[in-house]
């Protein structure tokens, strides 16, 4: 008689215990799982908190408004950083809109999550949030949206179509990189920044309207959107970053503003596409590498703003048959026209002072240099090609052939004569 009472009391007190929730004992003190999905519990606010579990989450999860624990009653309120971090086999999440908080990483490496509505209270997505969600291919975001933190999307590789909310102001780093389906993405124009590596590697992007008001655009913030067609610089743009268009093989036009100060180095390598820019006086450097490898470039027109060519800057350009430089340049850097085959004729200004090292090297079409001034300029032994200077003619003003004759470098050219 006596076991059967306690047996009955022991089935009470598990009845009890699954009316309240399937509490894992095993777990730590401010601890609870209730229905497969483990809180951390403030008794103070009466509040839990959605945290990562002993064994990573799996299937459809539906987090609730409030969860009971011996009796008390706690208001789910946030997401843990980390929370659901690599859980490939979970499938789907509802969140409540009770929830205010969601940490960092809290979705990273969810590889099976495809679709995702985030709470109305929600106003900031922060970092690494759906990193790596392979599959997903719709982000709901609440209008209220007005942040957004690195990384948020990267890796998101199923993301075709993506509407960024009004209210956010910039695109921070990283945030789309190598989502490599995206095709399609609509900018507020509140829009004022875009950060480094926001779109790397989005290599299905083949345009982007940036709103006139964005005044800074980060470095590789573009590269390797191979299927990029043409870009609009923004009016109120100074500064074209560095790598910012590296890769983008089929670039084919880019609308640059007067705005435009400077162009860092690598800006445009490997656009094998382009065809031809406008470089306007307004632009006061160019970087090292900016149009290297830009093989489809035909001609180009060097701001009379411009000192100095940095090295490799038209590098490989090898269909470049017509270069205009201007009177104010001093400089030609190494390599700066090495590889341009198609390159025919050059004109040097009066104020060039130096060319350095294989400055015109391998430009084997090279056969007809033009030189105004009296003084040679100062060239090293590889600035130019040895067909250049073996079958090539340099021509000088009347009078100046001997002064390049007695040069230590320009005396290797076979054929220097007088123009008439």
């Amino acid at each position: 008689m006596k076991m059967f009472r306690l047996l009955s009391i022991i089935t009470v007190a598990l009845a009890i215990s699954l009316e309240a929730g399937a509490i894992d004992i095993k777990l730590k003190k401010d601890r609870a799982a209730v229905d497969g999905i483990t809180y951390a519990l403030s008794a103070k606010k009466q509040t839990a908190s959605v945290v990562r579990g002993q064994e990573a989450y799996v299937g459809d999860i539906v987090i609730p408004e409030k969860i009971v624990v011996d009796s008390v009653t706690y208001y789910v309120e946030d997401i843990a950083t980390g929370a659901f971090k690599d859980c490939p086999g979970l499938t789907s999440i509802t969140i409540p809109n009770c929830i205010i908080k969601i940490g960092n990483s809290a979705f990273e490496g969810c590889a099976s999550l495809t679709e995702i509505t985030i709470p109305e209270k929600i106003k900031e997505l922060p970092g690494d949030l759906f990193k790596n969600c392979a599959s997903l291919t719709r982000i709901n975001l609440p209008e209220g949206t007005t942040k957004l933190a690195v990384d948020v999307f990267k890796g998101c590789k199923s993301l075709v179509e993506f509407e960024v909310p009004s209210g956010v102001t910039e695109i921070p780093n990283s945030a789309f990189e190598e989502c490599s389906e995206l095709r399609n993405v609509v900018l507020p124009s509140g829009i004022k920044k875009i950060g480094v590596g926001a779109f790397e590697k989005c290599t299905s992007l083949e345009y982007i309207e940036i709103p006139t008001g964005v005044s800074v655009i980060g470095d590789d913030a573009f590269e390797g959107c191979a299927s990029l067609k043409e870009f609009r610089l923004p009016a109120a743009l100074s500064i074209i970053s560095s790598d910012l268009f590296k890769g983008c093989v089929e670039l084919k036009a880019v609308e640059m503003p007067n705005s435009i100060k400077k162009i860092e180095h690598d800006a445009f390598n490997g656009c094998s596409s382009l065809d031809s820019i406008f470089l306007s006086n307004s632009i006061a450097s160019i970087g090292s590498s900016a149009f290297e490898g830009c093989s489809s470039l035909q001609k180009v027109k060097i701001p009379n703003s411009i000192k100095e060519l940095s090295s490799n800057v038209f590098k490989n350009c090898a269909s470049l048959k017509d270069i205009n430089l201007p009177n104010s340049l001093l400089k030609i850097g190494n390599s700066a026209f090495e590889g341009c085959a198609s390159l025919t004729t050059l004109n040097l200004p009066i104020s060039l002072k130096e060319i350095s090292g294989e400055a015109f090297d391998k430009c084997n079409s090279l056969m007809d240099i033009y030189v105004p001034s009296a003084t040679p300029v100062k060239i090293a032994s590889s600035s130019f090609s040895k067909a250049t200077m073996k079958e090539g003619i340099v021509h000088v003003k009347k009078g100046y052939a001997t002064n390049y004759n007695l040069d230590k470098q320009w005396k290797k050219f076979l054929n220097i004569i007088n123009m008439e």
